[in-house]
Formats: structure tokens, sequence, C-alpha cells
């Protein structure tokens, strides 16, 4: 096993999370992603909309359709605009967000440079992806409070959602991408500096099946970390760092994305879907160049996950013993 030292990597052993500012260029990084969900809006739109509305919801901006659409109770919405095949029920219509403008920010030299001190040189993109939209909760249907892509997130850790080999084997860092300035208010992350020393905890089933630590009710005795953060900034996050995100309590919608990426020779936790190089000393390693060939091997893993009829599956609970409990290590 390769080791890795570098400044940053002994700061996110210690503390569980960087923030890492101004990395990215809203207009040339981050807009393009936004006009390309516009796009996919103005899709759903066409699709879902009565005929005599579409006219005038054409006209709105992004967030105004968006809160008008999600009123039309569309099935997994948040689908449509998420980078990963959906969990359960894979079809071969189910819809993905992929564009070229999110090859990009994957591929980002930046980001790829700040994960190679964590990781080493040899790095794949990791299958564990999202971007959210997330709007004020005032706005939200009553089914979507909780639910973590457009509602709060609870108490986890990000290996949690692995493979049982995954949460074993697999050395991997979360990058986590504002595309809006991130406040209290509109529902930042929050950690607990240095509880990522435990290691990975026991996690159970929460709310529509999001992965949630077992006993999470004892965190609010620890003095929480609020990841606020710049458009252009990054936040790296532990795979064992323990966060959640707070309610958008705002008048705006709070966007984001989450990337992962994993060291070159531990599993990608997410077998089938795609696991590849993006950064290598070897050119050889370098197989998939370009947007076509990406999305290429998304469409073949959902063929491999239509017979099973799901893309992943959370082992749960994470433990089959009381060991790893939060309350037995606190």
């Amino acid at each position: 096993m390769m080791q890795v030292s570098s400044k940053l990597k002994k700061i996110l052993d210690r503390d569980g999370y960087l923030r890492i500012k101004n990395i990215l260029n809203f207009n040339k990084d981050l807009k393009p992603i936004l006009n390309d969900m516009e796009y996919v809006m103005d899709n759903l739109v066409n699709k879902f909309a009565p005929r005599h509305m579409r006219e005038k919801v054409f006209k709105y901006d992004f967030k105004r359709k968006y809160t008008y659409i999600s009123k039309l109770n569309i099935y997994d919405l948040d689908q449509h605009f998420n980078t990963r095949l959906p969990r359960d029920n894979v079809k071969k219509d189910s819809d993905y967000f992929a564009s070229q403008s999110l090859w990009n920010l994957i591929n980002h030299k930046k980001i790829l440079d700040v994960v190679e001190q964590l990781l080493g040189s040899e790095i794949l993109s990791n299958p564990v992806q999202n971007t959210r939209i997330k709007q004020p909760e005032s706005k939200l249907p009553r089914h979507s409070v909780h639910d973590g892509l457009s509602g709060r997130t609870p108490w986890h850790q990000d290996a949690a959602v692995l493979s049982s080999v995954g949460q074993r084997l697999t050395d991997m860092v979360t990058v986590w991408i504002p595309f809006t300035k991130t406040t209290k208010n509109n529902g930042c992350m929050i950690t607990v500096k240095e509880i990522n020393k435990l290691g990975l905890l026991n996690h159970v089933s929460g709310y529509k099946g999001q992965v949630e630590i077992k006993g999470s009710k004892l965190l609010d005795k620890f003095k929480p970390i609020f990841l606020e953060a710049n458009v252009g900034d990054i936040i790296i996050l532990h795979k064992h760092s323990i966060h959640c995100s707070l309610p958008n309590r705002s008048d705006d919608f709070r966007i984001s994305a989450d990337l992962r990426y994993n060291r070159a020779g531990t599993p990608s936790g997410r077998k089938p879907l795609p696991n590849f190089y993006v950064r290598s000393r070897n050119k050889k390693n370098i197989t998939i160049h370009n947007y076509k060939q990406w999305i290429s091997l998304w469409e073949k893993a959902k063929n491999k996950c239509i017979p099973r009829k799901y893309a992943f599956k959370y082992p749960l609970p994470t433990f089959k013993n009381s060991k790893r409990d939060l309350a037995r290590l606190i």
C-alpha cells in the first residue's frame, strides 16, 4: 500500500475535513452545469406541465420552475438532476444527469491536484456522486423535508454507503462543491471535529432508507463545526467524517455537487458502476478520455443493473453486533 504524506492529508486525518478556498471559477467551471440543469428542467416542463401552463412556466427562472415542477408529484424528480443511477427500480429508461460540463468538473485539474495530495498519484473517479438542489424548506412538499437530495441529510459517514468490502478497503475522499454560497441559514453541512478517528460506526436505515448513524442524537452534545463555504471553495471530507446538513431556512436555493475519488488498487464499493482512472503516472491507465466514453460506461452499468433491478444496496446495519455503536465509543 502506497503511503501518502502531505500537510493536507495530516489535517484531514486529524480533523476529518478540509475547507479549501478559491479552487473553482463560477463562470468557467460551475455555471455551465447550471445551464445544463436548465436544459433538463425545460424538458421536464415540456413533458409534465399542463399544456395551458407551459408558455408561462418557460418564462420562469430555474428556481421558480423547480418550485413549480416539484408540486406536480413527478416520481423521483431529483433523479433527473442527479449524477448517478437510481438506487432501486433501475430500468432501460432510468434517467440521470450527465453532461460535458459535469465531466469537465470531475476531471478538473485543480480538484485532482488536491486529491493527489490525499490519495496519491493513482486516482479513480468513484461512482458515489450526487448533485443536490435544496429548495427553501418552506416550499418543499412535506414528503421531501427529510429527503437527502432536496431536504435535510441525517448524521452519517460516507464510507457507510459502500458495499461491505468497500467499507473495509476503499480509500476514498469526498469533494463537496457549492454552486451557491452556503451558510447556516440555507442548509450548510455540519461536522464534528476529530470524531472521524473513531472509524466506521454502526449505521441503520433512516427516513426513506437513508443511511443514518445509530444513536446519532448523542452527537448533539458535541460542538458542531459549520462548514459554510463561498462559491469557488471546495470542502473535502474524510471517509469516516461524521456529518449531516441543516434545513434550508432561507428564501433561496442551495445547490451543490458531491464527487468522490478513490485510490487505485482499492474497490469502488459500488460495483458494477463506473470506476475509472482520472489521474495516473502511467498514461496507459487513462482509458476514458471524453464525455462520450464516460456516458457509455454508465449505460453499460445500467444494463447490468436492470436484471437485478437495483444499482446499489446499503449493507445495513453496518455491523451485526453493537461493538461499533456510537454509544459504546464516546
